[in-house]
């Protein structure tokens, strides 16, 4: 079990990571925001659109990096090594498929899924759609590049490559709008150059592993059944829930399009303050699935186990709990920053306070403890959760909300917290009963993904 300064050790740097990767996307958000509402709207509902798409390929970066993590916890680094390359292989040629279907059909895509939307805003998603499908195939290759360090205990090389990277973002987008005046476009160019940069910075480290660390020690197109089966046991549930996730979304997304600009653009500035808010909880989701791989894979189950996880959540609880307590007084204020109409401003306040309620105990739970629980290898229960919880509560309510009630954008909110609660319960009750957790194992060696019972 990890120490609280080795815990330490690795959560400040993935901390510090989210935290500019957030602050650089509300950054990006107010840039464009001064375009116009039709420019926000446009970006938000496209990041909906890649959050779909983007999981094709980040699933298997997160499968790959529960694996390594057990490959390194039970000692078997040769196994790791294989595993990091057979994953990155899989995972930049999933994305690069993915970015050339987004970048042809961009039109059709965006004229199937929010054809309620006003032109200017079309156009100018169209045009942001088909930068972000470029840039794919290297933010596919950061994405797993980073799982692979993240295993290994190395959370400080992406976290150097995320500040370096981010800092190109805003430049660039800042140049090409500002000065340029290229508008979306210019914020699409930023977005790709900036992952070009993130994904060249961390093949360096991965193609030259320090000693006792994985990585990339041979680049093959030929993939290993062996190999990739514990992968794809991970990373195909994670995929599927990732699709539930983003897909409920992209569907709740397409639902408020059809309540016009001002609820668009309320609903992107309140997702873009939430995301900053639950940063702590954001990198310690990302902590657990090293800090559970690892103890799996090095044989710890039962009370021991649990503890690892209690232990992670609740750190989540206070953390967020702070941001929410600094968040709260200061609301208006930090909406302004995005210069809002008056009807927007008010909207987005009135979401965020009910969000802002709610995260410090719901949303760990939501989140940080499925991290824990599909880290031990049971990826199929937090899946088969994810489906129900998103489309039986926070999508079918979104739904009824904007079709047959007054309720609007708040009324997508309110249900878009229950959706936090219901997951809550459900995680809460596995993790006390799960045979992944209980099981108990004499030899770590005989495998740490397959449960008994």
């Amino acid at each position: 079990m990890l120490s609280r300064k080795e815990l330490t050790r690795l959560f400040i740097p993935v901390l510090i990571e989210q935290i500019l990767a957030a602050t650089i996307g509300i950054v990006n958000t107010m840039m464009v925001s001064g375009i116009s509402m039709a420019a926000i709207s446009a970006v938000s509902i496209i990041d909906s659109i890649n959050n779909v798409v983007m999981n094709l390929f980040t699933s298997f970066a997160t499968g790959g990096t529960v694996v390594i993590a057990q490959r390194i916890g039970s000692r078997a680094m040769g196994e790791a090594d294989e595993t990091a390359s057979q994953s990155m292989t899989v995972c930049v040629l999933t994305a690069l498929m993915s970015g050339l279907a987004v970048f042809a059909f961009g039109s059709p895509i965006i004229e199937l899924l929010f054809s309620d939307a006003e032109a200017e805003i079309k156009t100018y998603a169209l045009t942001y759609i088909r930068y972000s499908g470029l840039s794919y195939p290297f933010l596919a290759a950061y994405s797993m590049a980073a799982g692979i360090l993240r295993a290994s205990g190395n959370t400080r090389a992406p976290m150097r490559a995320s500040l370096i990277s981010n800092i190109v973002n805003v430049c660039i987008g800042a140049f090409c709008i500002y000065i340029l005046g290229l508008g979306v476009a210019g914020a699409g160019l930023a977005l790709l150059l900036s992952r070009v940069v993130s994904a060249l910075l961390l093949a360096l480290v991965v193609l030259r592993p320090e000693v006792g660390t994985a990585g990339i020690k041979k680049v093959s197109l030929k993939v290993s059944k062996a190999i990739l089966i514990p992968v794809l046991g991970i990373g195909i549930p994670a995929c599927i829930d990732g699709l539930i996730f983003n897909g409920g979304k992209l569907g709740i997304q397409s639902l408020i399009t059809s309540l016009g600009t001002v609820s668009i653009a309320a609903n992107s500035i309140a997702n873009s303050v939430n995301t900053l808010t639950c940063i702590p909880g954001s990198a310690m989701q990302i902590v657990a699935i090293t800090v559970v791989g690892q103890a799996v894979g090095s044989g710890l189950y039962g009370k021991d186990l649990r503890k690892v996880i209690v232990s992670l959540n609740v750190y989540a609880v206070v953390m967020i709990t702070i941001m929410v307590a600094v968040a709260l007084p200061v609301l208006p204020w930090v909406v302004d920053l995005y210069k809002p109409l008056a009807e927007v401003k008010v909207l987005a306040i009135s979401v965020l306070r009910l969000s802002l309620i709610l995260m410090p105990v719901f949303w760990p739970f939501s989140f940080v403890l499925s991290a824990c629980i599909r880290s031990t290898g049971d990826s199929s229960f937090v899946t088969l959760t994810s489906m129900g919880s998103m489309w039986f509560v926070r999508f079918l309510g979104a739904w009824i909300s904007v079709k047959y009630t007054s309720w609007g954008i708040m009324g997508v909110w309110v249900f878009w917290c229950m959706d936090w609660v219901v997951r809550s319960i459900f995680n809460v009750i596995r993790a006390k009963v799960s045979p992944y957790i209980n099981k108990v194992r004499a030899n770590a060696s005989d495998g740490p993904i397959e449960a008994e019972g």
